[in-house]
Order: structure tokens, then sequence, then C-alpha cells
């Protein structure tokens, strides 16, 4: 095997596309571009079967599962896969909502590491409001207020 002295050039010159013209009848040139061989290959999905005849499609679990992270809607869904909103409801429902819920989990972790590690006081504040119900504008009811005072006559 013998090494040859490759220069950057030489690998450039020899990796670009190459162009070529093809004569068309009419006297115009046709430009296309070469097209490197493609292989083509066969892969088994497994999923969940869905549809019949020409509209049937298989729909890995996993994938939809992703999407409910990204908290994409059920229309969304069922056109990426191209099926039924409905149909799409009635498969994969319980899968979408574990998706979805997994995605606020890691959300609210992620606040309370703001909040709790970080010392980030804006989502301190939010999260007190929020989670524990503190609030900086009381609201007085009549159980808040304070019993008048009355007055005794002497009589």
């Amino acid at each position: 095997m013998t090494t040859e002295n490759i220069t950057p050039e030489s690998v450039e010159t020899s990796q670009k596309e190459t162009e070529c013209y093809i004569q068309v009848d009419s006297g115009l040139k046709e430009y296309t571009n070469n097209q490197p061989k493609r292989k083509i290959g066969e892969k088994t999905v497994k999923g969940i079967i869905v549809g019949t005849g020409d509209n049937r499609a298989i729909i890995p679990l996993a994938e939809v599962e992703k999407l409910a992270e990204l908290h994409l809607t059920y229309t969304h869904m069922a056109d990426y896969y191209g099926v039924k909103e409905s149909t799409f409801k009635d498969h994969f429902r319980h899968v979408v909502e574990i998706g979805r819920a997994k995605t606020k989990q890691k959300l609210m972790n992620a606040m309370l590491t703001n909040a709790l590690d970080k010392h980030n006081p804006t989502i301190q504040i939010w999260l007190s409001k929020n989670l524990l119900g503190f609030t900086d504008q009381p609201i007085n009811t009549d159980e808040d207020q304070v019993l008048p005072w009355l007055e005794q006559t002497n009589s």
C-alpha cells in the first residue's frame, strides 16, 4: 500500500460535484447536476397500526411521546402522521398525556432549581404566589375585618 502526498487542493477538486449540460432539441441547454448513487434499504418499524387499506400507518410510541413533550396539539400530530385527529386521540391519548406531564415535571424542576439553588428572586416570587397562594394585594372580606368597638352607654 503506497501513500501519496495529497494536498488540500487536490482533495477539494476530486470531491466537487460535476456539472453537465444536455443539448435539447430547441437548442437550449438544460442544466443538470449529477447526484451521487444512493443506497436504498428497508427497516422494520415497531408501533401501533392505525387505519386500514391505503390509510394504514404504523406510528411508533416513542415518536408520539417526543412530539407530546413539545406540547404539539393533537391536530398537528395527527397531520404529521396523516391520520384523522379523532383516530389519533383514540389510540394515543395516554401516551400524549404522559409526554406532556414529563415536560411539566422538567419545567417545574428547572424552576425550583432556579428559585432555590440559583436564588432567582423573580422565580421565587412567582412560585410563592402560584404554589403557596401568597399575594401582594390582600383581599379584605367580611371575615378578615376587625370587629368594631361598641361604646357602652351608662344609663
